[in-house]
């Protein structure tokens, strides 16, 4: 987080504002959860800047969106949720450019496990493992660490989830609009190619990001929303802000190819 860069500068300014407001909302009588605004304001500017890394505008959408919506106090998911579709997108994509260490698949793996409490990070943990396994598939290395990382963040998380009573006894009783909103989404994501990407990855060879890697990356982010939006059920208005960071995507990705077609 550079702040010498100007989009992560106006992103700083976001996060201080709507942690003011917060603050003053919450002091003013307002439910404590409208603390979360700068948190979820951060964490969407990150989901979308992993699934749309090559424009800045869609990001500082996302980031003002989703301060805004939980400045109203209106239902928002555990912050888990988007933090393991983050780092999900980010192995999927490998936007650091470099093969992940054993501490790095250790800590990762962790991570899946620990955040199968609730549904969502239920989706979001077994996203991360399904993102180590393809992270090793397109290296062509068949690491034995790799592929027991991805089994353990699997396996450990479902049993968090069924010993924390996550998942649903009855099918959940979804919101229709939704859902559609939410499955369309992941449908273009995964039938839409995105843009031959023009950023570079964090590594200092400075090479750029693999197409196929984020085709990859934008499906399973778009199928794990779909997914958790139907496994919240009514409770799914709190997906709204992370449905809304994949159109966002989808919005800059297709205004992209439209731009690149008229040169």
């Amino acid at each position: 987080m550079d702040l010498r860069r100007r989009s992560n500068l106006v992103l700083a300014v976001i996060v201080v504002l709507a942690g003011a407001a917060a603050v003053v909302l919450w002091i003013s009588g307002d439910p404590g959860t409208v603390l979360w605004a700068p948190v979820h304001a951060f964490l969407t500017w990150a989901l979308v800047r992993e699934i749309d890394p090559d424009h800045q505008w869609s990001a500082m959408v996302g980031a003002v969106v989703a301060g805004v919506w939980v400045l109203n106090g209106l239902a928002i998911t555990s912050v888990w949720a988007p933090g393991g579709l983050i780092l999900a997108a980010r192995i999927a994509t490998s936007t650091t450019g470099r093969r992940l260490l054993p501490v790095d698949l250790g800590v990762v793996s962790a991570f899946g496990i620990a955040i199968g409490f609730t549904v969502q990070g239920w989706a979001a943990g077994f996203g991360m493992a399904l993102a180590l396994y393809l992270d090793d598939r397109f290296r062509h290395e068949n690491r034995l660490p790799a592929i027991a990382a991805s089994a353990i963040a699997a396996v450990g998380t479902t049993v968090v989830a069924t010993a924390a009573g996550a998942f649903p006894d009855t099918v959940p009783d979804i919101i229709p609009y939704l859902a559609i909103v939410a499955g369309v989404a992941a449908l273009v994501m995964l039938v839409r190619e995105p843009a031959e990407p023009t950023s570079q990855v964090d590594a200092r060879h400075a090479a750029f990001i693999d197409q196929a890697r984020l085709h990859v990356s934008r499906s399973i982010i778009g199928l794990l929303v779909f997914l958790m939006t139907i496994l919240t059920g009514a409770n799914a208005e709190g997906m709204v802000i992370v449905i809304a960071a994949l159109w966002l995507a989808i919005l800059s990705n297709e205004i992209e190819l439209l731009r690149r077609r008229r040169r």
